[in-house]
Order: structure tokens, then sequence, then C-alpha cells
């Protein structure tokens, strides 16, 4: 009613009809609860046991990863938007099933600057700094003492990580890929445009190409391979490799396995369920016949 006040949450802790981009992404196929009346009776239609284990929380999704700053303080709602196209533009990280996925070239920054540079890029420093520049801003503080007191110690940190921080790059990942011009193998190097396969016989050879992953399923509506691709935004998806002759797509990742039922394509839907596209059904991944190497499609 209007102007009520909820005094306990009960259920509602753990259940919202509404719900925000990363409950939907894990949980888009459950239907909410009917109409329920006090001291109804209820029949029980189906009982399906289920084993659970431990598993560590999910990536951020961009939506989490925004409420997970405004509870921290970090940020302003007009810097959410270039934060996380700057971690995106710079290959920091993938956008993998809506979740954000740090690359090697990310995680190697990161602890570089936890090294050489703890206190700035700790969450608490950051949050501190958007207090004392709203300070400033609104007439509690003065700009240069605040400024004096924050570059001097940064600056004796900046001169120290010039001098011994040791220029790196991610290392090379290693395939199974050869070079088609000199029968060497190909590993995965990054560039200024993410990765690449790159010949290892370079400078003497230098053959590039880009990257090609193969899911290991099949297009439901010409059977050529299903390739995963990125958009211009670094999102995601997944592509038949024949086009623009077959426009079949899909933002959740396909899975080897058929359709226990029909046999149709499976894609995950969530963390530990998958759906297929032909007949709808939900099946737990876990109960789904691992594909012996030989046998992959």
């Amino acid at each position: 009613a209007a102007g009520s006040v909820l005094t306990f949450p009960g259920f509602l802790s753990l259940y919202q009809e509404a719900r925000d981009e990363d409950a939907a992404a894990t949980d888009e196929d459950r239907q909410p609860l009917p109409p329920l009346e006090k001291g109804e009776a209820l029949d029980l239609i189906s009982l399906t046991p289920e084993q659970h284990f431990t598993q560590p929380p999910p990536r951020f999704t961009e939506a989490s990863l925004v409420k997970a700053l405004e509870e921290r303080g970090v940020g302003r709602p007009s810097t959410y938007a270039p934060t996380i196209s700057t971690l995106k533009t710079r290959n920091y990280v993938d956008v993998e099933s809506r979740r954000l996925q740090p690359t090697p070239l990310g995680s190697l920054v990161t602890d570089l600057l936890i090294e050489h540079f703890p206190t700035v890029v700790d969450v608490d420093f950051t949050a501190g700094m958007e207090e004392q520049l709203d300070d400033i801003a609104e007439g509690r503080s003065e700009r240069v003492p605040v400024l004096r007191e924050f570059y001097g110690p940064f600056s004796k940190a900046l001169t120290a990580a010039e001098t011994q921080m040791e220029r790196v790059k991610p290392a090379a990942e290693a395939t199974d890929e050869v070079c088609e011009k000199c029968g060497r193998p190909m590993v995965i190097k990054f560039g200024r445009f993410g990765r690449f396969l790159a010949c290892t016989g370079f400078p003497e050879c230098k053959n590039a190409r880009p990257i090609v992953i193969k899911v290991g399923a099949l297009c439901p509506k010409c059977e050529a391979p299903i390739l995963q691709r990125r958009t211009k935004t670094k999102r995601t998806f997944y592509g038949c490799s024949r086009y623009p002759e077959c426009d079949w797509t899909s933002w959740s990742r396909p899975l080897e396995q058929p359709c226990p039922s029909c046999g149709g394509l499976l894609v995950e839907s969530g963390r530990e369920r998958a759906k297929c596209t032909q007949c709808g059904k939900i099946i737990p991944i876990s109960e789904l016949e691992p594909v012996p190497e030989a046998a992959a499609r």
C-alpha cells in the first residue's frame, strides 16, 4: 500500500521480481512466483535434487561494476561510462557473456601498479580523493594544500618507479597453429588493436593474422563451424563462419554437446544451465555428457 514501510525483508532478501542486468544474465528463464494467499495449500508438482559446489563470485557486468563503484564512493555518474570504455579500448578487459574478463595485459598492468603505487590504486584512496575534491568545490578546503599533500608522496613513488619498474610485455601464448608461409609455430601476441597470431620466425617471417576462435559447435542453420567474434565495442558474440551468406548469431556461448531431447544446439543460460535453441528445454550443464576430443564437432 502507498506509504507503507517494509519492517522485515523476509523472502525479499533472496527473491525480487525486479532484477538488474546481472541477475537477469544468470536467471533469465526462471518465472516469477504466482499470486499466493495466506494459508493456501500447495501441491508438490516435482522435486529436482541438485548438487552445488562453492564457486568464486561472478565477474562484474557493466551494471554490477557501476553499482559497486557507487557503493564504495568511487567516481561519479559522468565518469562511469568513460572508465569502462577505457578498460575496453586499452584491452585491459574482454566482454564475455556480458561479464568483464581481465586480459593478460590487464592483469599485468594491475600487478605492476599494485607493486609500485599501492596507495594510489587503493579503492579507499580513490573514494577519499573524491571527497576532498568535493570539499574544494564547495569551499571547505583549499586546492593547493590538498594537491601538495597528494603530489609529494606520489612524486617520490613515480621517480622510484621510473628507475625500478621493469619494462615487460605480456608473454606470448603458444598455439597449435602453424605459419602457412614458413611452417614455424604461431603464437598469440598483443598489439594496438588487441590479440593476434604472429609467426615465431619474426623478423625473418612477418606473417600475422587475426585470431579465429572456434567454439566446437555447428551452426543450426547451415552446420558450418560457429566462431567467437567481437563487436566494435569489444563485446563478445557468436556467429556462423559463413557470414554473410549465413546470418546466425547469438550472445550466449554455444556448447559442444547437443540437446539430449531433440539434438538441437545448446547455449549457456546462466552459470549452471543450458538452453536448447530448437526446443527451448532448460538443462543443468552438470548433467551433460562430456564430449570426447575425438568426437568433438
